[in-house]
């Protein structure tokens, strides 16, 4: 099991933005969290990944206790917020910088973040300055810097929203390929119906 919530709530100035009584993700699966705008997903992306503390309940990541703070198990998650942020420079920059923040040593931090970038289509962008980019190019590049730092799940805020057909395709091959040759456990998230659902194996509403 990836994940296991009871009770989780977590308020913010005194309203109560996330209140789960009981929640169970398998690991290895692709799971959607889908909800109106308000209804909680982004926030219940921050609390899986270690990000947001609630303020009651209890949150199990592979069969152990997890809190805020907790950075054995906070680096074996990647999040990838909605609509993204690239840092300046370029797409290569981009996309080695969790692989050098984790010390990885250089040769093969390369070696990863080019087969990272081969995964989401986006081999020959290497140079390209990220704030050139479109929605669509971002949100691979977001990808393939969440995937080459080798997570075992990967948290997604709302990864079709804006993009061209194009980039839905991709992601939804790149799904697909990480939970059935990786057994990478992936949460993402939707306003309303996916046009990710042929790949989710679990649908969550909130």
């Amino acid at each position: 099991m990836f994940c296991e919530c009871d009770n989780i709530l977590v308020c913010c100035n005194g309203t109560t933005v996330l209140d789960v009584d009981r929640l169970e993700i398998p690991a290895g699966c692709i799971t959607a969290v889908i909800g109106p705008n308000g209804a909680g997903k982004t926030t219940l992306l921050e609390v899986l990944a270690l990000l947001r503390r609630p303020n009651a309940g209890k949150l199990k990541l592979w069969g152990q206790q997890a809190r805020v703070g907790n950075r054995s198990i906070r680096e074996r998650i990647v999040m990838v917020m909605h609509p993204g942020y690239m840092f300046r420079g370029s797409v290569w920059h981009n996309v080695l910088y969790g692989l050098r923040a984790r010390g990885v040593r250089r040769k093969q931090a390369r070696i990863r973040a080019a087969k990272a970038l081969e995964m989401v289509g986006m081999v020959g962008f290497e140079h390209r300055n990220a704030s050139e980019l479109s929605a669509g190019e971002t949100q691979r590049v977001n990808l393939a810097r969440a995937i080459a730092v080798g997570p075992d799940a990967v948290l997604l805020d709302e990864p079709a929203a804006n993009v061209d057909s194009q980039t839905v395709d991709s992601i939804r091959l790149l799904f697909a390929h990480l939970r059935d040759h990786q057994r990478m456990s992936i949460v993402h998230t939707s306003p309303g119906d996916s046009p990710l659902a042929d790949v989710t194996d679990q649908i969550i509403h909130l």
